[in-house]
Parts: structure tokens; sequence; C-alpha cells
């Protein structure tokens, strides 16, 4: 008879045991320590040595509450209790209300916390992907802002703390201090960090903010004193990460689409009707859209007409044992999900209608081998998800979000990797598309760079 195989025990790295102590000495603290690089488990570590009789509240995307915390927590500390916060608000008022040392719940759920006192309930708060409170004016900011300043212990996670711009970093900063950093006033905070720069075409009243040379150095030094930020490459020696671009022909009727466009988004530019970044984000997302082949009716259904492009993705995907493809749009879910049953290939898909529970059951197949390829939106499967069995990430068509793009491909390159891992780019030639994927991986896009990224387009006009 086998002996029983010994379940592993947790033992913090290095750098999750300096961030314990990081947060042990300051009590509020920012964790903005890369992609993959552990960050859930250095909080439980720290809750369980500095604090272990403490109740703790976890705000967390919905999608990786129990993929990510409960899991790591059974992992990390298995003689504590949890419960998850999730559905009804009866069920989650009857966590609050319950005994379970740890109540983990989603980012929303903060207006009830907030609304219905339940902060006083709660020694420690945990803000796992804190970026999702990057806009200090939106309605769960404020609720958060309010709870934040009732609860002594705070750590706030995020591998992405300004995708954008410097100025994205101010509120999760202020979250933890109270302003004692970067200052109580938002404005003052940008006057100090960005230019105002006038919008080619538009009144002149109307400016853009662009960050000052040196800025972000600055700010992380304004901050090094409460913040953990390594690298996963710092930590952990992985498997070397190849990125390449495949690119595409664009069928006739696409390409004059297209150009159509493009001499639109020039004009809308240079008569000043893109104002700000986000004008210029949807022009630039009709942009990519027009070029991923979704022509839609007057009914507002779809017709996909560059099934070339699902061809190539799957043609790519058969290459290998396992990959993860990466869609924006639903016409190119279902364009992917035909190629793939025309192949007979086993997929899944996770989007913002795969429920928690059916999320959590295809990460395990995965992991086990059992399907070939997860076709996934960015932003339903870009947090928490460890999906190493693959060693291929495909781009069906870029996004010009620069944290959902690192986050993402952050899903195979991360602890626990084996094999070298290739990030795929499928770009159509001379289009914006080559352009975006190189922003990406100079970790250059930014919301304020699209206008920059549309006024290039008028010398290709």
């Amino acid at each position: 008879m086998l002996p029983k195989k010994e379940k592993p025990t947790f033992k913090p790295f290095a750098h999750q045991e300096a961030f314990a102590n990081l947060w042990g000495d300051k009590g509020r603290v920012l964790n903005f320590d890369g992609c993959g690089t552990g960050k859930t488990l250095a909080c439980i570590h720290a809750v369980k040595t500095y604090w272990p009789d403490a109740r703790v509240l976890v705000l967390a995307p919905l999608s990786i509450l129990t993929p990510a915390w409960a899991k790591d927590l059974r992992f990390g500390w298995p003689e504590t209790t949890y419960v998850i916060a999730a559905g009804t608000a009866a069920k989650k008022r009857k966590a609050f209300e319950g005994n379970a040392q740890w109540v983990i719940t989603n980012h929303d759920t903060v207006k009830m916390i907030d609304n219905e006192g339940y902060a006083s309930k709660f020694d420690v708060l945990i803000v796992d992907e804190g970026d999702a409170f990057r806009n200090r004016t939106s309605m769960r900011s404020k609720s958060i802002n309010r709870i934040a300043g009732d609860i002594e212990k705070m750590a706030l996670m995020t591998g992405t703390p300004s995708p954008n711009t410097i100025l994205d970093i101010w509120h999760l900063a202020f979250l933890i201090d109270r302003g004692e950093r970067l200052g109580k006033n938002f404005f003052g905070f940008r006057q100090q960090v960005c230019d105002p720069k006038p919008i080619v075409g538009a009144p002149a009243s109307a400016m853009k903010w662009e960050d000052k040379a040196g800025a972000a150095d600055h700010v992380t030094l304004m901050l090094s004193d409460i913040t953990s930020r390594v690298a996963l490459d710092d930590v952990q020696e992985l498997p070397e990460t190849i990125y390449r671009e495949v690119t595409v022909e664009l069928p006739k009727k696409i390409r004059r689409d297209y150009e159509f466009l493009k001499r639109e988004s020039v004009l809308a530019l240079e008569s000043g009707e893109m104002l700000n970044a986000v004008h210029a984000g949807s022009r630039m997302q009709k942009l990519l859209q027009t070029l991923s082949g979704g022509v839609y009716n007057e009914d507002g259904s779809v017709i996909n007409v560059h099934k070339e492009r699902y061809e190539l993705v799957l043609d790519l995907v058969e290459e290998t044992d396992h990959a993860l493809v990466a869609f924006n749009w639903t016409h190119q879910r279902d364009g992917l999900i035909a190629e793939a049953k025309k192949r007979k290939i086993t997929y899944a898909v996770i989007d913002g209608d795969t429920p928690s529970l059916e999320r959590n059951r295809i990460v395990h197949q995965f992991q086990q081998g059992n399907i070939h390829v997860i076709f996934a939106h960015p932003q339903s499967a870009g947090h928490g998800l460890t999906l190493t069995m693959a060693n291929r990430v495909i781009w069906a068509s870029p996004t010009y979000r620069a944290d959902l793009y690192e986050q993402f491909n952050h899903r195979i390159v991360r602890t626990g990797q084996q094999r070298k891992t290739e990030i795929i780019h499928i770009a159509a030639e001379e289009t914006v598309e080559e352009e975006v994927y190189q922003k990406m991986l100079n970790k250059q896009m930014n919301m304020i760079d699209l206008l920059n990224t549309i006024a290039g387009l008028s010398q290709a006009a």
C-alpha cells in the first residue's frame, strides 16, 4: 500500500515575508507587486502573523472570490474560517452578521457595507484589484472612502496602479493614508504632476493633462515607505516568454469600412469633436471593432465577414496542446466557437455571462488538461485565475486597455508555469492594430495616448 501523499504547506517567499513585515509595521499599505507574485497569500500571511484574531473584510472582483481567495485561504491558513458573501442582499447580510473570521465579497457590495454600517464589524480591510476604485467620483469609490476611514488596518492591492496616467494613483493612495503623501486635493496633485496641453482642433479652453517628465518617479518616491513593489521576474525565474505578431489579410469590404472610419476619426479630431480620452477611447473601439470583422445590420444583428481571422486563431490553437484566446466582442466569440466546433476542438468560454460556479469548473478542468482552449474576454478572465496549463495566449484582436492586456497575459505567465510561453498578436497589416500592440509591448498606451494614435492616422489617410 502506497503511503499517503502529504498535503503541501504554505511557506512564504522572501518578498511575501517582506510585505507582511511592512504591513505589520505600517498598518495601512499599498501592494503594487506584479501580476502572479502571490499578493493574496502575502496578505493572508500578514494577517495570520500580526493580527491572528482580527475579523477581515475582503473586497475583490466577483470572478475571483472562490478561485483565488477561498482557494488561497484553504492553502495558506487552513485553520481560519471564511464565508463568500455573494448573491442576494439577504445572503450578504447573513455573512456579515455571522461568525466567520474572513468575509469575502465583490467590489460593488461596498455600497451595502457603507449604507448599512457593516464596516464596524471588521478590524482589517483588504481591497484586491484596487484599481477598480481609481475613479474618485464613482459611487462605489465614495462608499469605500467612507469605510476605509472606519477600519484601522488596510491593504490595497493591484498590479496595475497607473495604467493610464500617474493621476490614477491618487485616489488609491488617499484611501490608505488619507492624503498624507500626495495631498488631500486631487486638483492640487494634478497641478504638481501634470501639464495642461491644448487639444488639436478643440476650443482653446479644452485641455488634456499629460504626465510631467519624472512624475512617476517622484510619486513612487513619495509612496515608497508604504508600498511593496516587486515584479514577477524579480522574485522567480520563469521560463522565457516570446511575443510575436501574426498578420491576417483584411477582406476588401472590411478594408473599405476601416478606411472610411479612419478618415472620419481624423476629421473628428481636427474638428474638436474628440475633446478628451473618453471620446478617443470610443473612437478607437469603433476602429478596432471594424477591423475584427463584425458588420452590423440595421436591426442590430451582426454578420461575421472575417472568417479568415478565426481560421488563423484556431490554426494557432491547434499548434499547441492548451491555449488561451482573448476576444473583445460577442461576434468574435461566436465566430471562434463556430470554428472550434467545426474542427471538433474541446473549448470553454469565460465572459460576463459565465456563472461563478461554471467559471471555477472551467478553470479546474482546464488545469487538469481536459480542455484544449479557453475563449475569454479580458475583463472577465484578467484577474486571479491561474491557467498555467496553457503555454500560449492568442489575442484575436487587440485591446487598447494596457491594464487588461498585462493582467490577461499573466494568467499563463505566473508562478507554476513550467514551459516557455508565447503571447501572439493577430493584426491586420497597415492598420492601427499593429500600433496598438506595439504600444502595449512598450507599456506606453494610455487613454490620452489614444488621441496621439488617432492623430497619427491622418498621416496615412
